[in-house]
């Protein structure tokens, strides 16, 4: 197929995708059907593939940024809420503007995930999910759409990450284990932010294995309710892990 040919095509499943520009899925829809016949097996395995990718950069580009958002947000929040009471805690401040300044800095540079997830979902949905469309167009929206999906519950996840990751770096961990931030310890702050961070848009659909912001509260919280000693275990490192990579053949 030439990328006039596939340029029409996507045109015409623009609504079906979300999110999707021709311009990102012409070329590498092209030349996914480049030798092989358009109505085997592996020209379908071959579009869903090459429609994933992007999706999936997409999505991840829009997680990325809603975690970024999310932390730089919460941290004026409450350093506005500081201001306002005229409370003088520099420790708390000093942590916020650690939390903003990373959020920024890590906003910067980009996501750092990678599409290497296994596809089998994509497939399957283009074998059986849309019977209006030929297998070919089937293939294109299930790859874009599946993609996007994974990628945006994948980039939250190691945004999250490596922002608090940032921040422990630069105050320690002791530092955010005896900080208050509004009147409770820090790490049930970054508890709060991050279960918001994780949460899925309302407008987005929710993947089976996105965990809900009450099970992903659950998880972070340290076990400790007195909080009269530091936590064990940093919020971060309980962070929900996508299931391993599974590479499609």
């Amino acid at each position: 197929m030439d990328q006039i040919r596939a340029w029409t095509m996507l045109f015409h499943l623009q609504s079906r995708m979300p999110g999707m520009s021709v311009d990102w899925l012409a070329a590498p829809i092209s030349q996914a059907l480049t030798g092989r016949m358009p109505t085997s097996p592996a020209a379908e395995r071959a579009v869903v593939d090459a429609a994933w990718k992007p999706g999936y950069r997409s999505g991840a580009e829009a997680g990325h940024r809603r975690a970024v958002e999310g932390f730089q947000n919460a941290a004026f929040d409450a350093m506005s809420r500081l201001t306002r009471t005229g409370i003088d805690d520099p420790d708390a401040r000093n942590l916020l503007w650690a939390v903003a300044e990373a959020a920024t800095v890590i906003g910067q540079t980009g996501h750092q995930d990678t599409p290497g997830r296994a596809r089998e979902s994509a497939h399957l949905a283009a074998r059986n999910d849309y019977p209006d469309l030929s297998p070919i167009a089937a293939g294109v929206v299930a790859g874009w759409n599946h993609g996007q999906r994974q990628g945006q519950q994948d980039a939250p996840h190691s945004t999250s990450r490596a922002i608090y990751a940032a921040v422990t770096k630069k105050t320690g961990e002791h530092q955010i284990n005896k900080t208050q931030i509004d009147g409770r310890p820090a790490v049930d702050w970054f508890v709060d932010v991050i279960g918001g961070v994780l949460k899925v848009p309302p407008e987005a659909p929710t993947p089976r294995s996105s965990p809900a912001a009450s099970e992903a509260a659950v998880a972070f919280r340290p076990l400790s309710v007195t909080h009269t000693a530091a936590p064990t275990v940093s919020p971060v490192a309980s962070i929900p892990q996508p299931a391993s990579p599974r590479r499609s053949r």
